[in-house]
């Protein structure tokens, strides 16, 4: 399995690849972006389901973020692996606000 979001943490392709720089994108070739930006895993091209994944998801966190309210209990170490994980887990409360 490609871990995608690991292609972002090149030092070769992205100066500081651990910063968050949401417009690193604009800075880089067209050639290059089509390389190392890779949306549902499938670079360039997409699957059928897309634009259908983008309105759910985005339906999704709108609500949960807007009713609801998060209090972390407990956390415990976060590593970047390349993808986040949370290596003894990560306890939160979540109310209505």
């Amino acid at each position: 399995m490609l871990v995608t979001s690991s292609l972002q943490f090149n030092p070769n392709t992205f100066e500081n690849p651990l910063e968050f720089h949401p417009w690193r994108w604009k800075e880089l070739d067209s050639h290059v972006v089509s390389k190392n930006f890779m949306p549902f895993s499938g670079g360039p091209r997409q699957y059928a389901g897309a634009e259908y994944n983008r309105v759910f998801m985005a339906t999704f966190f709108h609500v949960l973020l807007a009713k609801y309210r998060w209090m972390k209990i407990k956390a415990g170490k976060i590593y970047r692996k390349p993808v986040l994980w949370f290596g003894e887990g990560i306890h939160v409360k979540v109310s209505d606000k």
